[in-house]
């Protein structure tokens, strides 16, 4: 009982003389830095027999994809730094088949049925933007 009693007013005079908050916010930034270079994937499909296959190396990539309808295909590949892509298939039997290397590229894509492309994107702060009807 008397070592349960030092350990609390050693934990209360930590608390007390703020040590305990330098440790706390210096653990809290690491978190948000490690958030900042993370990188994410929404996908969304509605409908049968879709596929997305998604592979990001580097960090703070981010890409939001969604199909809708039958037999839709999206094979993306996200290499170095922050890229971003924002990918719709509407209907049926639609490809898309991208790659971005390189930083900071942004790629956004429509494809309305019966649509196929390929992107090979590299570069620093690029930008495409298509709509296939």
């Amino acid at each position: 009982m008397h070592s349960i009693n030092k350990k609390l007013a050693l934990v209360s005079l930590l608390l007390i003389c703020g040590c305990v908050h330098a440790d706390i916010s210096l653990q809290m930034t690491s978190l948000l830095e490690r958030r900042a270079l993370a990188s994410g994937v929404d996908i969304t499909q509605l409908g049968d027999l879709n596929v997305a296959d998604v592979t990001q190396s580097g960090q703070a990539h981010y890409a939001v994809l969604l199909q809708q309808g039958v037999l839709n295909q999206i094979l993306l590949q996200q290499t170095g730094y922050g890229h971003q892509a924002e990918l719709v298939q509407t209907g049926n039997n639609n490809i898309a088949n991208i790659s971005q290397t390189g930083e900071s590229n942004l790629i956004r894509v429509e494809q309305w049925g019966n649509r196929q492309l390929t992107i090979e994107q590299s570069g620093v702060g690029e930008r495409i933007s298509i709509v296939q009807y």
